[in-house]
């Protein structure tokens, strides 16, 4: 672990000694038992810094929102439709919060991940979300070739290739590139939040300016009459093979399914509440590995304790509301934009250049130049996706196969992780040719609905039920704030079923 991470533990807790290799309780008092895992151990809540220091998870998983339903999949549905599905996005963004709230308060009072907790649960219950984690993620590689389109039609290259050749050209260099990119710093989080705070800021700039484009701000009255008067009637022009894709476009309001737990890992890696004490993904190229343990802790009933742990969730719930902000900021200008540039025309994304139509946004003013801005920003937006994917993908794994699996801890838990980040590149690099990026988007757009539904009730029962056992009775949400997140969680488990009913009903 690094130095300054060990002082910091050490001045913080009295109840610890600090081996190289593990943090050990002095006596049997200090564990608390927690569902089928080891038990927990004591410590301090460490000393809340400040809302600067902790910001950045909410923003990366922000990145992460922004790969396919905000960049393809809302403009493709206003595009076609026009205003009958733009009532769904305000209460598909709004749903977020809850879920990304409870999923990071089980990392901030514990310190351990969410699929940790789920392991806590039962072995079959994490094994199940584990399963589906793979069958989701596989597909995750059709977001670089959606980039490697919109880099084919801005470059032409290679020359006399097919289009679908030239985007799976360009798909993997993407990939070769940003898993270059693993091994340039000296934490792989902090890595993963630079490249998306630049990929973030430079989006989100591009489409400001593309509002103040005159048929953009034309457009505006009616855009936003529909947005807030929604129309749910059945267009006349109603494909049910659509039918996937709205259920692809309202879990992507944020980033959807198993992804949606990856923000669980970035708490943890960014030190947030409990989380301090467990240790960080590094990179082996550049530092030596940090002690990572596999058992989170617990703390006492104190008023330090309070004040400390109240700091981080009040902090939680702003970085939660930035990060959601940011992704709605950018759905929403997404959506106008078609609504304004391809809807009349009848331009419709689909097919190889699901990202590449979309160059109108900026075409409209600014040539060939605009044109050209756009598909850089759209590329970067896909292909960073991608990474963030692969990061998120590789440690949910290795968490897994750590908490349930006690002969994995003869590996680091770098190693383990570093081992998935090769088969998740090797899984997406397979699926890329296998079907249109469409296509395999929307695949894993049903299963991370699905994926919501499995996992939602299982925050519930962590949260709700499982940590009052043994933490302070002031952990425990605000009622109107669990009424929500179970009104959220119904939902969710409500159009799951009512989707498979539909489907095999014909």
């Amino acid at each position: 672990m690094c130095e300054d991470r060990q002082a910091y533990i050490l001045r913080r807790t009295s109840l610890f000694t600090l081996s190289p290799f593990i943090l050990y309780p002095m006596s049997h008092h200090e564990y608390a038992p927690l569902g089928r895992l080891a038990p927990l151990k004591m410590a301090l809540v460490p000393t809340f810094a400040g809302m600067l220091k902790y910001m950045g998870p909410g923003i990366v998983w922000a990145g992460l929102a922004q790969g396919s339903g905000e960049l393809i999949w809302w403009p493709y549905l206003t595009a076609k439709y026009g205003e009958v599905f733009l009532g769904l996005l305000i209460p598909a963004s709004l749903m977020q919060y809850w879920v990304n709230v409870e999923i990071a308060r089980y990392t901030i009072t514990t310190g351990e991940t969410a699929m940790t907790g789920f392991s806590r649960i039962s072995r079959g219950y994490a094994m199940l979300l584990w399963i589906g984690v793979f069958l989701e993620n596989i597909w995750f590689g059709a977001y670089a070739t959606a980039g490697g389109a919109a880099l084919a039609e801005l470059t032409g290259l290679p020359g006399g290739w097919t289009p679908r050749g030239q985007a799976l050209f360009w798909a993997y260099t993407m990939i070769g590139v940003y898993l270059g990119a693993l091994f340039v710093g000296r934490v792989i989080y902090v890595i993963i939040e630079r490249l998306t705070m630049v990929v973030v800021v430079v989006t989100i700039a591009g489409m400001v300016f593309a509002v103040f484009q005159e048929p953009v701000l034309e457009a505006a009255g009616g855009f936003f009459t529909a947005l807030l008067t929604p129309d749910f009637e059945k267009p006349a022009n109603w494909d049910p093979e659509d039918l996937s894709t709205v259920l692809t476009a309202i879990v992507f309001a944020g980033a959807g399914g198993f992804g949606q737990l990856f923000l669980s890992y970035w708490m943890r890696d960014k030190g947030v509440g409990m989380a301090l004490y467990m240790g960080r993904v590094t990179n082996p190229l550049r530092a030596s590995a940090e002690v990572i343990t596999s058992t989170g802790y617990v703390f006492a009933d104190t008023e330090e304790n309070r004040r400390a742990y109240t700091g981080f969730m009040r902090y939680l719930k702003i970085e939660t509301i930035i990060g959601i902000a940011l992704n709605f900021t950018t759905t929403l200008i997404m959506c106008w934009l078609a609504w304004a540039l391809l809807r009349p025309e009848g331009i419709i994304p689909k097919g190889w250049e699901l990202a590449v139509v979309q160059s109108a946004f900026f075409e409209v003013s600014w040539g060939a130049v605009g044109k050209s801005l756009f598909l850089l920003v759209a590329a970067a937006f896909l292909c960073d996706a991608w990474l963030q994917c692969t990061d998120g993908f590789s440690r949910m794994q290795a968490d897994f196969v750590y908490s349930n699996f006690p002969r994995s801890h003869r590996y680091h838990f770098r190693s383990v992780y570093f081992f998935f980040v090769g088969v998740f590149t090797v899984l997406t690099t397979v699926t890329l040719p296998l079907a249109e990026p469409g296509q395999l988007i929307i695949i894993r757009g049903v299963i991370a609905f699905m994926a919501m539904a499995l996992f939602c009730p299982g925050l519930i029962y962590l949260n709700y039920v499982l940590l009052p056992r043994v933490f302070p009775s002031w952990v425990k949400p605000h009622p109107l704030h669990r009424a929500l997140m179970f009104l959220v969680t119904a939902i969710y488990v409500g159009g799951a079923i009512w989707y498979v009913v539909v489907r095999l009903g014909g």
